[in-house]
């Protein structure tokens, strides 16, 4: 209590003594914080991208889907393997990123979208806070809270990935239901469903929350009936009729609860005790709960829009694939809104909890200090994965011979080549037709390029050095050592089926 008076008195004395700070601060504050987090985001992935440490998985799956939807084709896509990427995961949103190509055409500029879109997030979050706690102050708390939490840092550590798009939209969402805007509340749900076809559960529930909150049982209705339907057409008709098996494919994280979602639906309303067991076991679920739930000081469990939380947190815990319950991950950005906006709605019971257990507060002081604390607590939490590297200065660092020579063999080959890469350096190949990521199999490609230094995914080390030596004493290809770890493998010309291959520049 002390300390909260001592920092709540200091808050107010520097507010009085600099009057034009504090009324600049709350009018362009917002402004400055989300630029600056933009080139840092930014900055971060494109360190990662130009030291040859982001991945073909997810990055130069929709680096090459996007690219074919700039040309305005639907093309297959040859690093997912899969004929169209509509009917792996429903993500249409990727139909506004694709102008961004006509500017330029290169991997990077996914980068840099995501980067403004997870940015340009916090001023939606901003807004809403201010307007429910009337502080500037804490508004900028809370924003930067949405910006450093470590799910947000997650997403951009792993690269790309349409998830990106799902806390902004949805941040926007709740800024007009805050303000009873319904007409601008209908115009997010699109744009929500198009992320990807799970999204629908996220507004299934944020209509629910719509007629619990707001009284608003037209708006809330219609919003889950437009999910429910939306879901059962997209998931039961699109992409079964896109994909290779006929079935909508990520049911199969779910097969051990029921042959279909209305039975695995059925089968934990009638087993409920396995939603407990499967939220907690195996013991890396309460790990991660205790990620998601501490830093924001489990005050979300008082707020009614966590329920919000409950279609992406329980898509992951039901899950049978362990990487969605991996912290180092980009599944967990979309909580930090969620649970910003849950805290705001709490606070009010909780000063209501303190009068009646007569500890009388002042509500500003009691807010303002639990704004700070929210804030503070992200930073033990986010500095302790993977932005931990920004500590790092090799982090900062290009070895410009590794780099260039790296890009001087890409340069060799002819963009309507087929090239079969490494998993780190697929995501610089992928504006082309046929561009595979290796995994043992060269697909048959004109070129194979690999570097035993790089991420050996979904190898280890040894295993990447055995698979090398295979095709070394593979008869259809010729090696090209170009030193730092790069070589280039060409297929023959009588092995080459498309006929394409030309003659390879001598090596560096």
């Amino acid at each position: 209590m002390k300390l909260m008076d001592k920092l709540w008195g200091r808050f107010l004395s520097f507010r009085d003594k600099h009057p034009r700070f504090s009324s600049w601060s709350g009018r362009y504050g917002i402004f400055v914080i989300v630029l600056f987090f933009i080139l840092l985001y930014c900055m971060i992935s494109l360190l990662k991208h130009m030291n040859w440490a982001s991945h073909g998985w997810d990055l130069g799956i929709f680096d090459q889907y996007i690219w074919q939807l700039s040309r305005f084709e639907l093309g297959y896509n040859t690093v997912r393997l899969v004929p169209s990427l509509l009917g792996d995961h429903f993500h249409l949103i990727f139909i506004f990123v694709a102008p961004t190509f006509w500017i330029w055409s290169d991997a990077r500029m996914l980068l840099i979208v995501q980067a403004i879109v997870v940015g340009l997030g916090a001023i939606p979050v901003f807004y809403v806070v201010r307007y429910a706690l009337k502080s500037n102050f804490c508004a900028l708390c809370m924003a930067l809270t949405y910006l450093l939490f470590w799910g947000t840092m997650e997403l951009i550590f792993f690269d790309f990935h349409e998830l990106a798009f799902a806390g902004p939209i949805l941040a926007l969402s709740y800024f007009f239901i805050q303000r009873d805007k319904w007409v601008g509340f209908f115009l997010t749900i699109p744009f929500l469903l198009m992320i990807k076809e799970t999204m629908a559960f996220v507004v299934i529930f944020l209509g629910i929350y719509v007629v619990i909150s707001k009284r608003k049982w037209f708006e809330g209705v219609t919003t889950t009936l437009i999910a429910v339907g939306w879901f059962y057409v997209v998931t039961q008709r699109i992409m079964p009729a896109l994909s290779t098996g006929g079935t909508y494919f990520y049911f199969k994280y779910y097969s051990d609860l029921g042959k279909n979602f209305t039975s695995a639906g059925i089968h934990l309303l009638t087993h409920p005790w396995k939603i407990i067991t499967l939220s907690f076991v195996p013991l890396h679920k309460t790990k991660l709960l205790l990620y998601l739930f501490v830093p924001f000081l489990f005050i979300p469990f008082l707020g009614l829009f966590a329920i919000v939380a409950l279609p992406p947190l329980y898509e992951h815990l039901l899950s049978n694939y362990y990487p969605h319950w991996e912290i180092l991950r980009h599944y967990h950005a979309i909580f930090a809104p969620i649970f910003i906006f849950a805290c705001i709605e709490a606070f009010p019971r909780i000063h209501r909890f303190l009068i009646k257990r007569g500890r009388p507060m002042d509500y500003r002081k009691m807010v303002f200090a639990l704004c700070v604390a929210i804030l503070v607590m992200q930073i033990p939490f986010t500095f302790s994965r993977s932005a931990k590297t920004l500590f790092d200065p090799n982090f900062y660092s290009l070895d410009p011979r590794m780099e260039q020579t790296g890009y001087d063999i890409i340069s060799m080959i002819p963009p309507d080549a087929s090239v079969c890469a490494q998993d780190p350096v697929v995501p610089h190949l992928t504006h082309r037709d046929y561009i595979y990521q290796y995994d043992g199999s060269t697909y048959n490609a004109e070129y194979v390029i690999i570097n035993k230094f790089l991420d050996c995914y979904p190898f280890t080390n040894r295993v990447l050095v055995y698979e090398m030596d295979k095709l070394y004493k593979d008869p259809r290809y010729i090696a090209h050592h170009f030193g730092y770890g790069w070589v280039l493998f060409t297929i023959k010309p009588e092995y080459d089926i498309e006929g394409k291959l030309q003659p390879l520049p001598e090596a560096i």
